[in-house]
């Protein structure tokens, strides 16, 4: 009965520490290579993890043949990077000593509780980080408050809406009908004048971007199953967006239209500036500590360079997209080697300015409006673009998932 119950504390706190890796914002490879690789220091055999999006199940055999079983269920997953900075380091450490597996549960109890912003800190980081975009989708300094105040609105809206218990497609809905209604009044009033910049900055705080990236690097990385859920979620959570701006925009279409963006010219050393702030602004709504802020504006500002120079290279989206992502994520799993670090807490904030939002939003708006030109166009580059984005991630990672796995089967 010690070895089951042994196997049974291992087993149980490997299922509960990938939870919470998981809704902390790792990728699905790193959590099952991390309850691998714990597993063969104490000793298991037969080895088996499945993990979905929504579930895991674990189980082993242990020296004397005992087998135990764990499953646990995983909530909607967020991003808390120093969160799962903690629990990557305590996996780490765990798989090195093997401690009493009694003192398992304490251990990710204390990994758990790590320093947070305040509310107030992540909603200055959203106002930041969105007015750095409205910049970048060819808004102007009159677009500043529109941004900051419906920036602020949906960082209070959606957490109203969170604790009502409403389902997902509802709140999203809900949000972003609520947020453009808002967009439009300040346009109306002559409060800025480009309704586009507001509406795609304001955006980014809800499309599921990086959501999409990691079910794109799932399927390409043998997790086709997660891979095609997470799509399919991902595509009714951003319908579901789409229904809230454009319904919005219908009930003031007799006031109000929406025209491509002005072409606005910003100095190369602007554009690094702004992505630099930007993803400082999404490090801080990530949960980077302060003291690792400056390397997710670094990420941000290499990956502009590296957009800005390979631009005028080729006119291939998904050419230049492949490889600015690919420095994006070079340079997130450099620091995660060199820091014993998942790759995520450096990649999240550098590859910010690759998300298409605007593309996106341009796509939606020719179903709505009827202008075919309009999704052909935005539509395929804004595949094009995803794809580039998820396929140089893909690419790049998958050098560094391999040599942790090798060196997890030698240790």
């Amino acid at each position: 009965m010690k070895h089951e119950n042994k196997i049974s504390d291992i087993l149980a706190f490997c299922a509960d520490l990938s939870r919470n890796m998981i809704t902390s914002g790792a990728n699905l490879e790193r959590v099952k290579l991390a309850a691998e690789s714990i597993c063969r220091a104490y000793g298991l055999r037969d080895v088996s993890i499945y993990i979905l999006s929504t579930h895991m199940s674990i189980g082993a055999t242990d020296k004397e043949g005992n087998y135990s079983s764990r499953q646990v269920s995983i909530p909607p997953s967020g991003i808390h990077l120093e969160r799962l900075r903690s629990l990557n380091r305590l996996s780490y450490k765990v798989a090195e000593i093997t401690p009493n597996a009694r003192f398992l549960g304490k251990m990710l109890e204390r990994a758990m509780n790590v320093p947070d912003y305040s509310d107030k800190i992540v909603l200055a980081g959203k106002i930041c980080a969105t007015s750095c975009l409205s910049f970048m989708f060819g808004g102007t300094f009159r677009e500043l408050v529109p941004v900051a105040v419906v920036t602020a609105f949906i960082h209070w809206f959606m957490q109203v809406l969170e604790r009502t218990g409403l389902d997902r497609l509802v709140i999203n809905a809900l949000t972003m009908f609520t947020a453009a209604v808002f967009a439009v009044g300040f346009i109306y009033s002559g409060i800025g004048g480009n309704l586009p910049a507001v509406l795609i900055t304001v955006s980014m705080l809800v499309i599921p971007g990086i959501p999409l990236v990691n079910a794109m690097r799932n399927l390409l990385c043998g997790n086709e199953i997660n891979g095609i859920l997470q799509m399919l979620k991902i595509f009714v959570e951003t319908m579901a967006l789409g229904l809230g701006i454009y319904s919005a925009l219908a009930v003031f279409e007799g006031f109000i239209t929406v025209q491509g963006l002005s072409v606005v010219d910003i100095h190369p050393s602007v554009m690094v500036m702004l992505s630099f702030a930007a993803s400082v602004g999404f490090g801080v709504v990530f949960r980077i500590p302060t003291r690792d802020l400056w390397l997710a504006g670094l990420g941000g500002a290499l990956t502009r360079i590296a957009l800005l120079m390979l631009t005028p290279l080729t006119q291939s989206r998904l050419l230049y997209m492949t490889l600015s992502a690919s420095v994006a994520a070079l340079y997130a799993e450099f620091l995660a080697v060199r820091r014993r670090q998942p790759s995520t807490y450096f990649v999240y904030p550098s590859i910010i300015p690759l998300i298409p939002g605007d593309l996106f939003f341009y796509a939606l708006s020719g179903l709505f409006f009827g202008e075919r030109s309009w999704v052909e166009l935005n539509g395929i580059n804004c595949l094009l673009s995803l794809a580039g984005l998820s396929i140089g991630f893909v690419l790049s990672s998958a050098v560094s998932v391999h040599v942790r796995r090798i060196r997890y089967v030698k240790g």
